[in-house]
């Protein structure tokens, strides 16, 4: 044992060394034996044996051994500390190969991350695909010590997996190192401490929290020292009881319901109430299980960061969803990080109910997001990310790889370009161009909403590969991302429908999820448990629910989809869907009035009865110093998420600082607010505000744009009326809608009626009609601006247009 310490430490200096090309195999011969020091690390030793055999063809021999030779597997007699767990050092030097790990999981990953430079990928979970090259003579160079830098990089589905979708998700982690050196709970733990300790709850109600004169569950009297120190007692008997813990889980169930007595007033804001029960929970914890830790989240009502300090072994997740108190993710991250020693992630990467796993819909489809947060957030402190995400790669497969590459090592971040290229060359080889484009459509990045015209480019290049490849492997991979077009397809024919023909297009579509289950490019699951109790205008057969037995279930069927159904997929699709018909026009941002454009006055518009979310608004200022004048109204629909949150940013400002501040209670009381400026110009009023619905109001006439494009869609609500400018020379008013309304032009004469299916519009501009204001009037629901400037405000007084729209058209400039 002291010899192979005396191994882990050679390997940790000899990293400055110079590594040497050792070969494996030669012309299908196996050079080196596989060596596992013993037991714990033999696992991964066959696993290594048995996939350089796919590769080269040759026959490893395995020994057990303690002797350093051929390609080693070891690891140290030291116990590592938490954070060590996963470190690993792999050198390649005369003689052979020598891994050494902490642990051996630290061994495992060594493994995979071997057989990665040997080329083998795992980038989606699933047979389909494994890249395993073929090379009959493999050799390595190598010298590294790696870490993680995350010391938790978790993927997980919600809704859980399919029982035949378990393993392939499970290999997938393994072999892209997405799994914990460090087990974090976090999780809602209120109900969990009741259930574990109901005698003493029964024993004494003064430890639930006082909701309207009554102790109640499921929040806690905190405020209560015996409650305080059963909580603490109840963390050290889950360690006790299992002494393999690295953590406990000290998070407050879901929802409302927190103490109203003054005892717990007394404490502090919610999050300092929860926090201290945590840090109690820790401070009991150190003192019997030094270096265990507990886990809690910044969620919900106790998002906001707190006053207190936490204790050292408290590691606070920060959630990336569900925020109150009208604060961004940097301002969470920045409070939290200031009373915390160690921070985390809870993230959602997908989450069925919201993205239904359609093209650039969520977090983990968002290439650009990926590539930005993950090392953000590592700066910012965290080391341990939990994301929620689903069974659905087809849309978000590749985002996950790219994930799970950067959640290891935040400079992969550089990388990204690279990471995505070696994807597609590996992937689909002679097709890698049209799907190059293919993935562009996925990519959450610059979203294109779900319409025929999505679907009908994603069906064109998919046509276009398979003619490029006969390679069977690249074909299997081409025909799952077949079966996932015409379900994005499926959904947004049911999504769009009504009446009898909505329960029709559900059928078809639950039909076809089932027999595409075993692909992963869809959460089956997830839709299946999930959208029945949601679309209550649709029924599910007897015997078809997803409990129900799956022999006896009248619409799952396990008839694998032909080469020749999807080919007629392919050729229905192209048929089916058509495209647009214009040219998308881009501008810039550098909004000036349109006052120069001497518009004629318009009825004034509406801006629909409230925003949820952030929001954008853009206003000018001529001469400053000034005063923006705003009313606000939240709490609109919920009134439990903190003040809504004004910041004021001139982009006159050099830092790109915000120079003003306002909140507004959510009461749904109007409150007059007052943003004072010294900058001329454009600025922009973000308005963040937790999702409760506020309303902003204006002086008439106030300069007061909306900007709705595909990049920065706006979604309004209710029934709203804006007008947008048409430039001179204008042929077709393009773009996106969603939800019923009216285009109305300069006349006030309906130009267009937009239907309830959410898709593309196109509208020819007569002469005459260019360089006027037209309308979108009762619209419900958003529209995105694709030929025209994006650019939407009640009348042309408070319209604000690009730069150099309003200096060609005016011919004066400003």
């Amino acid at each position: 044992m002291l010899r192979m310490f005396r191994l882990f430490l050679f390997a940790l200096v000899a990293g400055s060394l110079h590594a040497e090309k050792i070969m494996l195999a030669e012309g299908g011969r196996a050079l080196l034996p596989i060596v596992a020091q013993n037991e714990t690390v033999k696992p991964a030793a066959e696993e290594l044996a048995a996939m350089l055999e796919r590769i080269t063809g040759a026959k490893f021999e395995m020994q057990i051994s303690t002797e350093p030779r051929g390609i080693f597997l070891g690891i140290g007699d030291k116990t590592p500390a938490l954070e060590e767990r996963e470190d690993y050092t792999m050198r390649s030097e005369k003689g052979g190969v020598v891994i050494t790990g902490r642990t051996p999981q630290a061994v495992g990953h060594a493994v995979w991350d071997l057989l990665h430079r040997c080329g083998f990928r795992q980038f989606l979970p699933g047979k389909n695909w494994e890249i395993v090259p073929r090379t009959p003579t493999l050799g390595i160079d190598v010298n590294v010590s790696e870490s993680p830098d995350y010391h938790a990089r978790r993927i997980w589905a919600g809704f859980g997996y399919l029982k035949e979708r378990e393993e392939a998700c499970r290999q997938w982690n393994e072999r892209n190192r997405a799994t914990s050196g460090i087990e974090l709970r976090s999780g809602h733990a209120y109900d969990g401490i009741m259930s574990r300790n109901k005698a003493e709850f029964e024993k004494h109600p003064e430890y639930l929290a006082l909701v309207g004169g009554e102790r109640r569950k499921p929040k806690f009297c905190i405020s209560n020292p015996g409650l305080r120190k059963l909580v603490a007692d109840d963390a050290l008997a889950q360690f006790a009881k299992d002494g393999t813990l690295d953590s406990v889980s000290c998070d407050p169930s879901d929802g409302g319901g927190w103490c109203e007595c003054i005892e717990c007033a007394k404490i502090g804001s919610v999050s300092d109430r929860a926090l201290l029960l945590a840090n109690e929970a820790a401070e009991a914890v150190q003192k019997a299980y030094l270096g265990r830790l507990v886990g809690m989240y910044a969620y919900n009502e106790h998002s906001p960061p707190p006053s207190i300090e936490a204790h050292p072994g408290v590691v606070i997740s920060v959630a990336t969803g569900f925020i109150r108190g009208g604060f961004t993710i940097d301002q969470l991250l920045a409070g939290w990080n200031a009373k915390t020693r160690t921070l985390g992630i809870r993230e959602y990467y997908s989450v069925n109910t919201w993205d239904r796993d359609l093209p650039g819909a969520a977090r983990g489809g968002n290439i650009e997001y990926l590539r930005t947060t993950i090392p953000h957030f590592y700066a910012s402190g965290a080391r341990f990310m939990s994301a929620e995400a689903s069974d659905n790669a087809g849309p978000n497969g590749l985002g996950c790889y790219l994930a799970a590459r950067m959640l290891w090592d935040v400079n992969e971040a550089k990388n990204i370009d690279a990471l995505t290229a070696d994807f597609l060359d590996k992937s689909f080889g002679p097709a890698r161009a049209p799907m190059a484009k293919f993935y562009t459509l996925l990519d959450g990045t610059k979203r294109q909403a779900a319409s025929d015209d999505l679907v009908g480019r994603m069906w064109r290049l998919l046509d276009e590969a398979r003619g490029l490849t006969t390679d069977t492997a690249i074909r299997s991979r081409l025909d799952d991302l077949a079966l996932y077009t015409h379900y994005v397809g499926l959904y947004l024919d049911y999504s769009s429908a009504g009446g009898k023909e909505r329960q029709t297009a559900f059928e078809q579509l639950f039909r076809f999820i089932w027999r595409i289950r075993h692909t992963g490019m869809i959460h089956v699951k997830a839709l299946w448990r999930d959208l029945p109790n949601r679309d209550k205008s649709i029924q599910l057969p007897a015997l078809a629910k997803y409990s129900d037995p799956d022999k006896t279930n009248p619409w799952k069927s396990d008839e694998p989809f032909t080469q020749d159904q999807i080919a007629a997929f392919v050729r229905e699709g192209i048929e089916k869907r058509k495209l647009l018909d214009f040219e998308p026009v881009s501008y810039t941002t550098n909004l000036v009035p349109a006052s120069g454009l001497k518009l004629p006055p318009v009825p004034r518009g509406n801006a629909g009865i409230y925003l949820r979310g952030v929001r954008d608004f853009w206003t000018w200022i001529d001469t400053p110093p000034a005063t923006i004048t705003l009313t606000g109204t939240a709490g609109i629909i919920y009134s439990s998420r903190g003040n809504a949150r004004i910041e004021l940013y001139p982009l006159a400002e050099a830092e790109l600082k915000s120079v003003a501040h306002a909140e507004v209670e959510p009461d749904k009381q109007p409150h007059e607010l007052k943003l004072e400026t010294k900058f001329p110009g454009l600025h922009r009023i973000e308005i963040s505000e937790g999702g409760q619905g506020t309303k902003i109001d204006w002086p008439d006439g106030m300069p007061m744009t909306v900007i709705s494009s595909q990049e920065t869609p706006a979604k309004l609500f209710g029934r709203w009326h804006l007008y947008f400018y048409v430039p001179k020379g204008t042929k077709i008013i393009g773009g996106f809608a969603e939800g019923e309304g009216f285009l109305l032009d300069p006349a006030g004469k309906t130009a267009h009626t937009f239907p309830a299916k959410p898709g593309y519009f196109s509208v020819p501009v007569p002469a005459g009609q260019d360089g006027r204001l037209w309308s979108f009037k009762h619209s419900g629901g958003n529209r995105q601006l694709m030929t025209v400037p994006p650019c939407l405000a009640r009348d042309e007084k408070e319209l604000l247009l690009p730069e150099e729209v309003v200096q060609k058209e005016s011919g004066t400039g400003l």
